[in-house]
């Protein structure tokens, strides 16, 4: 029974490790159950309800994050119709980077990538044949308009959304001012030994590139393998200024166009550390570093969000697609928020009223182990105390019968002495002297303790 009694509490001992082990384990929340859609709601809040600081290069990355997210269909309409007008678009397209008056490859590039991207005809837009006008803007070398990086980017990224795409020789004019480690800088335009890469412009660049195919393939995995080199150990990116929301941005659509999904993943868990809570004065909001600057920092929100936008939404600018937009965005993303904290909480007040069930069925185990043992011992003892008693029980009986026997002739030599003489004293006497034989009490006790 002893050994018995220790193999049952070994076994109830087995769901005390298996709880232990099965207990679950409690994961940390993001702020926003949808980040991105937080921030256009955030971002559409900006406007002025047509555009967003009457600035149409701020108004398009605005209209690419919204179109990135797949909200805020009404609020793209309204602004694509306001640049629309030539009044607006026109200065845009027609000056360039430096202020001067000419045709600006990248900023109609721009247009058309994001005219397209929502749907509309790139090749005419407010009276202007753009796809015609960046075609023919086409360098010798194969880059576009100034010839930086930046504006070549935008022109083969508005031409991939048209019937007559960039080709070989775009892929050529990237590669001619490409810097000597890979990477792109905004102003370079021969790609020379005092080229300095930058994260923005190489970027934009590594989109445009996987634009162009196979042609552009070399020029695609030096210019990825530079932006590896340059991710910082938390994700983020450093464009000069110091690690900021746009520079990682735009590093991470790029990874995610040229299929780095670990590097995309450290980037945009970069950028949602940036990305104001419920608890801040802007929420959704990303901010453009952390701590922000005193004088600035406010104002840099706004481009950092409408950029940090598209790579939260999982999306990048070589395959960006809008299909399915919803007309509106979320009015105030901390209801939602709320509303999924509740149900959280809620979960959580379930989980913990039933906490206390594997630990009452350890204790009830223990406690059955428990009296397992006891009755064990119990039981063991009890039976020491029967041994001992049967050991003693045939020592007894042994003197019982030699008794029974003497009592019991007893009985006949006194009948028979009385069938001889019933007067005679003498046989009186025959008869007691019978009964004295009889054995007595002191004797059976004596024979009990043998």
């Amino acid at each position: 029974m002893r050994h018995l009694a220790g193999r049952l509490l070994t076994a109830a001992a087995l769901p005390v490790t298996l709880l232990t082990v099965a207990s679950p384990a409690h994961a940390q929340s993001e702020p926003f159950a949808a980040p991105a859609e937080a921030a256009s709601s955030w971002l559409v809040a900006q406007s002025d309800g047509t555009s967003w600081n009457q600035d149409p290069a701020t108004s398009l990355d605005a209209v690419l994050g919204l179109l990135a997210a797949r909200v805020g269909g009404d609020q793209v309409e309204a602004t694509l119709g306001w640049l629309n007008d030539p009044a607006i678009l026109d200065p845009y397209v027609n000056t360039a980077a430096d202020g001067a008056t000419g045709f600006n490859a990248g900023s109609a590039g721009k247009v058309m990538y994001t005219v397209a991207t929502a749907g509309g005809d790139p090749t005419d837009f407010g009276g202007l044949a753009l796809a015609d006008q960046v075609t023919a803007a086409q360098a010798a070398n194969g880059t576009y308009g100034d010839g930086t990086a930046g504006s070549t980017a935008w022109a083969v990224l508005g031409l991939s959304r048209t019937d007559t795409p960039a080709g070989e020789t775009a892929a050529a004019g990237l590669a001619a001012i490409q810097c000597p480690d890979g990477g792109f800088n905004y102003a370079d335009v021969d790609g020379g030994d005092d080229c300095v890469s930058d994260p923005d412009t190489t970027g934009l660049a590594v989109s445009a590139l996987v634009t162009l195919g196979d042609p552009a393939s070399a020029s695609l995995e030096s210019a990825v393998a530079w932006l590896e080199s340059a991710q910082a150990e938390d994700g983020g990116f450093d464009g000069g200024f110091g690690e900021n929301a746009n520079s990682t941005a735009m590093a991470a659509q790029a990874f995610l166009a040229a299929d780095r999904a670990d590097a995309a993943e450290r980037a945009v868990a970069f950028l949602l550390t940036l990305q104001f809570d419920c608890s801040g004065d802007a929420p959704g909001a990303v901010k453009y570093s952390d701590p922000e600057d005193p004088d600035f920092g406010e104002a840099t929100r706004l481009l950092a969000t409408a950029q940090a936008i598209v790579p939260i939404a999982g999306q990048n600018l070589a395959t960006l697609d809008a299909s399915g937009a919803a007309a509106t965005v979320t009015t105030d993303p901390c209801t939602t928020a709320d509303a999924g904290d509740e149900t959280t909480a809620a979960e959580e007040d379930e989980s913990g009223s039933a906490s206390w069930l594997p630990w009452a069925i350890v204790a009830a185990v223990v406690v059955i182990g428990a009296l397992i043992l006891t009755f064990a011992l119990r039981a063991r003892r009890s039976g020491a105390t029967d041994g001992s008693a049967e050991e003693a029980a045939p020592a007894a009986d042994t003197d019982a019968p030699a008794a029974d026997g003497e009592a019991a002739d007893a009985p006949a030599e006194s009948d028979e002495s009385a069938d001889e003489s019933a007067s005679d004293a003498s046989d009186a006497d025959a008869a007691d002297e019978s009964a004295s034989d009889e054995p007595k009490a002191d004797d059976l006790d004596e024979g009990k303790d043998k």
